[in-house]
């Protein structure tokens, strides 16, 4: 047998024979098995030789790994080791595949980590200036810094409390406004008002609003110029709590209350404590107020006794239907003569209202009439509001975009994960099957119901499901 070749890893000596050729031994035994008695070859044993022969190769090359001091064998090694047991045909179709894929291998043996690189301009980002720090800071947005940024080192938890950085508070479009408590998120809101030290400027609030904390506004808060309550379903400002915070704020020129209809005594309230308001937003989702008044009335009747007679219905006059209508469009009208911008998408005012509108607040700038479905879009209304740089009426456009017309929905910022997406598609198929055999199962209720024939398919690498306990507001903002 020929010598073998010198060793091209450049350790100075001859390897091993078996280093270099392949396990004849090995292979033979394993080719034994190759052909089946019928003539057929074995495609379980072609794999067994494959996988041994590249077990071996790799063996080798990993033992160079070790000496070169390198954690991973790439693909590079694999070939030079092919080229030298005779595979020169395979090599360059394999190095265009490896390259398109961009494969390396990690290596089989344990090596010694290599120490990362230390470079002498390393910079040490807990040193960077306070207004550099502030900078970047602004780019987060209020529930980022006081969920982490601030928490990382002492120099940027003293950029945290900078007052400047709380001018503009921003507590809305966020997933964490969905998730966390609303006890949680108020805290979080007191701590952002502290730190604006009577500085804040914005206050800008969605779902978690409470009369406790727009109180806590109002006393800390003299500079406010700007408040905007999105989507606050389960706060009913029964005691005028927003009419006293803009009572209570000399410099507001904005205030959104959205997503709940607010009747014509708050717009006058308004107006009373601040005429001079500049801008006002309170959109809400279409509906039909008639309908849903009718569909009352007729359930309230099928609830009587058959013998006690009905009282007919007084039917409303088209004079009083359309003054009911427009009862908030005449408050703002009289109230808000300074308006320079008005959102009142999905009111019921006709257009008698919006003429008012027109002629009480001539300074109008911006008008959002969206989703006003009892307004007549015709010649006349169109020539009224020919001198506003932006309107938007209903059924119209396309419209030019205007970012000061720009809403920010109740459910903006909200985020389903697929998993419960997938567990609700799951619970509905549940409920389908229960529903189909409430009728037949006597025994629906008992021991045997079909809720335990079904359960929420697992995986390994799915999570166990966590407990959730108390949030803690002072994580937000102690160290």
């Amino acid at each position: 047998m020929a010598d073998p070749p010198a060793s091209p890893s450049g350790d100075g000596g001859i390897r091993e024979e078996r280093d270099v050729f392949v396990p004849v031994a090995d292979i033979s035994r394993i080719v034994g098995k190759i052909i089946l008695p019928n003539g057929k070859v074995d495609e379980e044993a072609v794999r067994e030789l494959v996988s041994d022969f590249s077990t071996r190769r790799a063996s080798c090359e990993s033992d160079r790994c070790k000496r070169a001091k390198r954690e991973a064998m790439t693909a590079d090694d694999l070939l030079s080791e092919m080229a030298k047991q005779g595979f020169q045909d395979h090599i360059e179709p394999l190095k265009a595949w490896l390259h398109k894929y961009r494969l390396e291998l990690p290596c089989t043996m344990e090596a010694e980590p290599n120490p990362l690189p230390v470079s002498d301009d390393v910079r040490d980002w807990s040193e960077l200036p306070l207004d550099v720090l502030s900078a970047i800071f602004m780019k987060l947005g209020t529930i980022e810094i006081l969920m982490g940024a601030g928490l990382v080192c002492r120099s940027w938890l003293v950029t945290a409390k900078s007052p400047e950085l709380w001018r503009f508070v921003d507590m809305t479009r966020h997933k964490l406004v969905f998730s966390k408590a609303e006890n949680v998120l108020c805290k979080m809101a007191k701590v952002a008002i502290d730190r604006s030290d009577g500085q804040m400027e914005s206050f800008w609030a969605q779902k978690f609003v409470t009369s406790e904390l727009l109180n806590y506004i109002a006393s800390r808060c003299n500079s406010l110029k700007s408040i905007r309550l999105i989507g606050a379903y389960y706060f009913w400002d029964n005691g005028n709590v927003v009419i006293k915070l803009a009572a209570k704020c000399p410099m507001l020129e904005e205030l959104e209350y959205s997503d709940q209809k607010q009747p014509w005594s708050f717009f006058t309230g308004i107006g009373a404590a601040r005429p001079e308001l500049k801008r006002l937003r309170v959109h809400l989702p279409w509906f039909d107020s008639d309908s849903i008044l009718r569909e009352m009335r007729m359930e309230q009747w099928s609830g009587d006794d058959e013998d006690e007679e009905e009282e007919e219905e007084e039917e409303e006059s088209d004079e009083a239907w359309e003054a009911r209508h427009n009862e908030e469009a005449f408050a703002i009208a009289e109230s808000l003569h300074e308006l320079r911008l008005l959102q009142m998408a999905g009111y019921g005012l006709t257009n008698k209202g919006v003429y008012a509108i027109l002629e009480g607040c001539p300074h109008l700038e911006f008008l959002d009439l969206r989703e006003c479905l009892h307004i007549e879009v015709n010649a006349e209304l169109r020539a009224r509001c020919a001198n506003i740089r932006h309107v938007r009426l209903p059924g119209g456009g396309p419209y030019v975009r205007c970012p000061e017309l720009q809403t920010i929905e109740a459910d903006g910022g909200e985020v389903i994960e697929m998993d419960d997406l997938y567990e609700m598609e799951i619970r509905s198929q549940r409920n389908e099957l229960a529903m189909d055999n409430t009728a037949d199962n006597d025994d629906y209720y008992g021991e045997n119901c079909c809720w335990d024939d079904y359960s929420l398919p697992s995986s390994p690498d799915s999570p166990a499901l966590p407990m959730y306990s108390m949030d803690d507001p002072t994580y937000y903002w102690e160290l």
